[in-house]
């Protein structure tokens, strides 16, 4: 059996991980990526921004690892073709035969149509090779903007600081975090930015860019910001193109059913790449788990994916940030605020039972709430 993977990140290796546990002699695993690093740890990235972590630190499987469990790992090896008819996937340099496939060829970061954006030193960081090009520029620069105050670009804008660089971040919505979090939970976040080096711009409609050749102010509707290093973190689309040619269901991402299959029985999808029940997760856990069912389904297993529930729990700029189940946006559940000065806490319950909560700075009784939640 010849198993193809493309993408060699969380939802691919994971994938391979399954296979290899049902592998027969005679199977070939095959996986090929663009990037010319193996299996990193992609979210980690950003720290490597402030110079205090290297890519080098953050690969989990190396190119040995591959090599002892026998899997073919082609880096640099981009795939531009998919012959569904004739079970093939072409690369520029070759053509492999598959008798299943998966697609965990990821997202790619969305920028919106600015002006301006052609400008050198305007960046957006999805790979470790983009990272590479924003520290060169990074050596040089003095103030960094940040289009986009979404988790991401929090992360981004607060290891630009460290770095020493006088750092903007540009919000498009009137408070921070929107999707996880309410205007009070958003603006004690923004405060405690402002305490690490980070000034926050909220209401910002960017325009685009201005300079000669490498960008010196960032254009909003209502001023101009100096800036000789720009960061976008507009959000990620699905890299669908390879399936646009293919008769396979697709719609923002190449639509999967609960074993990850395609329409396409042969043909699997995980990740950033996949749709499941109107939704791309866009984040670590999922892809992972959505690869380990791909895996193990493609080897003649039995699993399914059941969805995800969405747990923010993360550190934004050292500041712990929790936002988990429903978060009452509709105002349709009831509310109680357990702490509002230093730490902000909001449950949302139904019928008295806890549904939801947002959490903003420490509070000792998280994982109590947390686990409520969850049960």
């Amino acid at each position: 059996m010849n198993y193809v993977i493309i993408g060699a990140g969380a939802a691919g290796v994971s994938a391979a991980k399954e296979i290899l546990k049902n592998r027969d002699n005679g199977d070939q695993i095959s996986i090929f990526t663009d990037e010319n690093y193996p299996f990193y740890y992609r979210p980690r990235l950003i720290e490597c921004l402030s110079g205090e972590v290297q890519v080098e630190d953050i690969i989990i499987n190396d190119q040995q690892w591959f090599e002892d469990n026998n899997i073919d790992l082609y880096l640099n090896q981009k795939i531009i073709e998919i012959d569904s008819q004739n079970k093939l996937v072409k690369s520029e340099k070759d053509q492999f035969f598959y008798d299943k496939l998966l697609l965990a060829n990821g997202s790619h970061c969305f920028v919106p149509p600015f002006t301006g954006v052609e400008l050198d030193n305007i960046f957006t960081l999805r790979t470790a090779a983009d990272l590479k090009e924003i520290n060169k520029a990074a050596e040089t620069a003095q103030k960094a903007v940040v289009v986009g105050g979404g988790l991401l670009g929090l992360e981004i804008a607060y290891n630009f600081a460290k770095a020493d660089l006088d750092t903007t971040v540009l919000e498009v919505a009137p408070y921070l975090l929107p999707m996880q979090l309410d205007k009070k939970g958003g603006d004690l976040l923004e405060a405690k930015l402002k305490q690490n080096n980070v000034k926050v711009v909220t209401d910002a409609k960017t325009k685009g860019f201005k300079g000669q050749q490498n960008v010196e102010k960032v254009i909003l509707e209502n001023q101009e910001i100096e800036a000789d290093l720009v960061l976008i973190s507009t959000g990620v689309r699905s890299n669908t193109s390879l399936v646009e040619n293919l008769d396979i269901d697709k719609n923002r991402g190449v639509i999967v059913n609960k074993r990850m299959q395609t329409s396409n029985s042969d043909i699997y999808a995980a990740g950033d790449v996949a749709e499941f029940n109107d939704k791309i997760y866009g984040i670590w856990p999922p892809s992972l788990a959505q690869g380990r069912v791909a895996g193990t389904v493609m080897s003649g297993g039995q699993a399914e994916f059941d969805g995800y529930v969405p747990s923010h729990k993360l550190k934004v700029a050292g500041i712990n940030v929790v936002s988990l189940g429903e978060l009452n946006k509709e105002g349709e559940f009831e509310e109680e605020i357990l702490e509002d000065n230093e730490t902000y806490v909001k449950v949302i319950k139904n019928k008295g039972e806890k549904i939801g909560a947002l959490i903003v700075g420490q509070y000792s009784e998280q994982n109590q709430i947390l686990a409520d939640i969850k049960r």
